[in-house]
């Protein structure tokens, strides 16, 4: 879909058929469409919501985020699944996060980042209720957020930036909190602002 999506002009036939794929005039190449990518989001019951909140006296860079992101994540899937997840051919199956860089606004005066993180209940090693999960993922990523230095290119060692992690319980909050974080993904700027940890 994203290849149809941004090569419209050769994925539409040329005479005088109809297409299977109608193009749409208000997007941009390379752009998704907002409202059936949240749609896609609404099918996924997410367990946590992550804010990162770099400061003007602790900053990180986009890259560095993200790469600290995909760490913990292979981290907390070798803890709860084990060795085996990165063969697992369903992503359902393991942990993932899904990630929005937002600009600053109102609230929050720097740039920052919103995760989306999925839980596979079925496949953790730690058994119990949801919400005992929840909170040992939860318990975890904070610990490797923390205790993990940042370090940049030069060596140079900095203060982790801080971050703000919430538990949704509820499909209508996971529903709520995909949406509120996919908020401008039909803006041309921020389309490669997404990136899954996987």
């Amino acid at each position: 879909m994203r290849r149809i999506l941004r090569e419209t002009d050769r994925s539409l036939s040329t005479d005088k058929e109809w297409s299977v794929l109608d193009k749409n005039r208000f997007l941009s190449t390379g752009q998704m469409p907002k409202r059936e990518f949240q749609e896609w989001l609404n099918t996924i019951q997410f367990g946590l919501f992550i804010t990162i909140e770099p400061t003007p006296s602790s900053p990180m860079k986009d890259d560095d985020m993200k790469q600290r992101v995909r760490e913990i994540d292979m981290l907390i899937n070798r803890e709860f699944i084990g060795n085996n997840f990165s063969r697992f051919a369903n992503k359902m199956d393991r942990f993932w996060l899904l990630g929005f860089f937002e600009e600053g606004h109102r609230g929050r005066l720097t740039r920052h980042l919103h995760l989306l993180h999925y839980i596979p209940y079925h496949q953790m090693k730690v058994k119990g209720s949801k919400m005992f999960q929840r909170n040992m993922v939860k318990n975890q990523f904070q610990f490797l957020w923390s205790n993990n230095p940042y370090v940049t290119y030069l060596n140079d060692r900095r203060t982790v930036c801080p971050i703000h992690i919430q538990t949704i319980s509820t499909k209508k909050d996971s529903v709520s909190v995909s949406r509120y974080s996919s908020k401008e993904i039909h803006r041309k700027r921020n389309y490669d602002q997404i990136f899954f940890s996987f």
